[in-house]
């Protein structure tokens, strides 16, 4: 990547943090947009199954938090250690909350989206409207 400011690897790491809370988000809630646009919902399908996957092992690790830490480094920051979402509630919402139990919340919730997704199938699949 060459030369890196200072200033430009902090900005690029908070673009990074930016859309790491996106994705975090499309993951959550990507199921509102989705009811009746095939490739959305595969997308998001997809979405849902890297999420539950990048969160129960420990590599590969999460490519936006690795290029996040690499631009903090790159910064002078001390680079964010664990993963985003326990960083981000253990910082907003709930402190000192255990990080396997924010995975595993994370993990129960995705794998929850993905349960509705499959009663919709076999309910729409029996109507042949999927």
């Amino acid at each position: 990547m060459g030369h890196l400011s200072i200033h430009a690897a902090l900005v690029l790491a908070e673009a990074v943090l930016f859309v790491h809370l996106l994705w975090c988000a499309w993951v959550l809630l990507g199921w509102t947009v989705t009811r009746c646009r095939p490739v959305l919902r595969t997308l998001h399908i997809a979405s849902l199954i890297y999420a539950i996957v990048i969160e129960s092992v420990p590599w590969p690790p999460c490519p936006l938090t690795a290029a996040e830490a690499w631009l903090e480094t790159r910064a002078g920051v001390e680079p964010a250690r664990g993963p985003f979402l326990v960083r981000v509630l253990d910082a907003t919402v709930y402190p000192n909350v255990p990080g396997w139990l924010v995975v595993g919340c994370a993990v129960f919730v995705c794998a929850g989206i993905l349960g509705v997704y499959a009663l919709r199938y076999r309910r729409r699949a029996a109507l042949g409207q999927w």
